[in-house]
């Protein structure tokens, strides 16, 4: 299975996102994608960025719920 990789700047969440709890958004962002549109991913962040790992067959449809989220 291929993969891809979505990376979104911590600097640049808004509000809902509370980027001093990064730990907390990786846990919501997984939630929503795998139950509000079935998606599994991985994801991990460093200081600067939050990457989610998911199935290349399923990036638009990831993208898509992030979209709405206001992550991209």
């Amino acid at each position: 299975m291929e993969t891809s990789t979505i990376r979104i700047a911590i600097g640049g969440l808004n509000e809902p996102w509370d980027a001093s709890r990064i730990p907390v958004v990786l846990d919501e962002i997984e939630s929503a994608l795998r139950e509000e549109a079935g998606i599994f991913a991985r994801l991990t962040a460093d200081s600067m960025t939050i990457a989610i790992d998911v199935a290349t067959d399923r990036l638009p449809a990831a993208a898509t719920l992030l979209r709405e989220l206001g992550l991209i």
